[in-house]
């Protein structure tokens, strides 16, 4: 019996240590990358382009209906029949992905530098749109306007933003005094916007010289695959599973730290997937941003739904009220009041389940993704509750099946562990209760 007390205060003190280490080395980092202003403005654009692709992952499944019928039926022969008419807003969003990503970008990025909001958008425009198209037999083809063009805008961006923001804090300008302040700012971006027009165009030309025709976003498709592809395996979705779950039960937001680095490249496979399922051809990519929010992330970052089932359950009367409080944040995707309220932050009860088992049941469901059990995700419907969220974004009832699997295994893997938490609870609250009988039993009138 001593034996194990000595046993379990080892390993108490090791997670302090352990939780101690983070605070002071770890925290700090995560922190300064997260103000890095490159990354907070390429976080905040792509999360500003979730609207579009919202819009047009909902124009997909609209015109996915037709396939839930049988060939011949009168729905079906419609949707046939006027399957390009339907498919526009689908191009007009997905298709466009890069043109919108330079407006969400510039725009963030301009007001982290102070520079003028409407004229960095159209710089970072003008450079997305010379990078990304090229003329072909006298035709200008935009084919590369789509997510495959989405790594040029975000760089051609923030480079238009940055060359404007120096020019005029160099006074590199044209500056006519008695202007109204409109028509001064428009001289005023007149010369960096000439310098981004002609540095585009050179660098395209540049590039098309020597890949023998192929513009930028062409030449790094073919060259830069593996690279690209390297995030969607089961390595990559372990470790950045593992670093989200890490930051969070450090207290900072994973998803929001992260996010920035793998954005472009979720969304890049989710243009890729919806163009293919479009087209009736096989799903290419798993890591899509719907893989991450809503079967990685299922009824919560680190699976807290299965907490808050454990929670309602829960003979401790502090775990139960938090338990009541998280049912709807859950349906949502929302794992705050269970992060922080449970808590899960700092908890060493809770730190193998939620650091540790939480990307391995991820790499499982990448698995069955992967493996073509279920669908992987073909539209974004963020906000969308569970399960219609699964639904939804797979166009695939396994998926459900997928989710209630999920959550029982997710249940199985923090039981022992939250029972764990829970005895030391009740026991506080035990003291608590026995203190407070022993006051009233004094029975004290002032």
């Amino acid at each position: 019996m001593e034996r194990r007390r000595v046993s379990v205060a080892e390993k108490k003190s090791f997670m302090n240590k352990f939780i101690a280490f983070m605070e002071k080395y770890f925290e700090p980092v995560a922190a300064k990358i997260e103000k890095q202003r490159h990354i907070s403005s390429i976080k905040n654009g792509m999360i500003a382009l979730i609207s579009v692709l919202i819009i047009g992952s909902f124009s997909l499944i609209i015109s996915a209906i037709g396939n839930m019928f049988p060939a011949g039926s009168v729905i079906k022969t419609f949707f046939v029949d006027h399957a390009e008419m339907l498919n526009l807003p689908f191009q007009f969003t997905f298709g466009l992905l890069s043109v919108y990503c330079a407006i969400t970008i510039s725009y963030s990025h301009a007001k982290q530098m102070k520079a003028p909001i409407l004229h960095s958008i159209i710089a970072g425009v003008m450079a997305t749109l010379v990078l990304n198209t090229k003329f072909v037999d006298g035709a200008l083809s935009t084919a590369f306007l789509d997510s495959r063009g989405l790594f040029i805008a975000i760089f051609a961006s923030l480079i238009s933003v940055e060359v404007i923001a120096l020019f005029i804090r160099k006074n590199i300008t044209i500056r006519i005094k008695g202007l109204p302040d409109g028509i001064a700012t428009t001289f005023e971006a007149i010369v960096p916007l000439v310098v981004i027009l002609f540095g585009a165009v050179g660098l395209s030309v540049a590039m098309q010289s020597v890949t023998s025709g192929q513009i930028i976003p062409e030449a790094f498709t073919t060259m830069l695959a593996p690279a690209i592809n390297s995030i969607d395996t089961p390595y990559a979705v372990f470790l950045i599973c593992f670093f989200e779950m890490l930051f969070w039960f450090i207290g900072l937001n994973g998803y929001a730290i992260l996010v920035g680095f793998v954005m472009p490249f979720m969304t890049q496979y989710l243009g890729a997937n919806a163009a293919a399922y479009a087209a009736g051809e096989p799903i290419p990519h798993v890591f899509a941003p719907n893989f991450w929010d809503y079967f990685m992330g299922f009824s919560g970052s680190g699976l807290t739904g299965a907490l808050v089932l454990l929670a309602l359950f829960s003979k401790s009367k502090e775990l139960k009220a938090v338990g009541k409080v998280s049912v709807v944040p859950a349906i949502f995707t929302i794992s705050e009041p269970v992060v922080f309220g449970l808590p899960i932050c700092f908890n060493p009860y809770l730190f193998i389940p939620f650091v540790i088992g939480t990307p391995i049941v991820a790499v499982g469901q990448w698995f069955v993704f992967h493996f073509g059990w279920v669908r992987p995700p073909i539209a974004n419907v963020g906000g969308t509750p569970i399960p219609l969220a699964q639904y939804l974004s797979t166009m695939d009832w396994r998926a459900i099946i997928l989710i209630i699997v999920v959550l029982a295994v997710a249940v199985c893997m923090y039981y022992p562990f939250f029972k764990m938490y829970e005895k030391s609870l009740v026991k506080e609250e035990a003291n608590v209760s026995d203190r407070e009988r022993a006051h009233e039993a004094l029975d004290l009138d002032f």
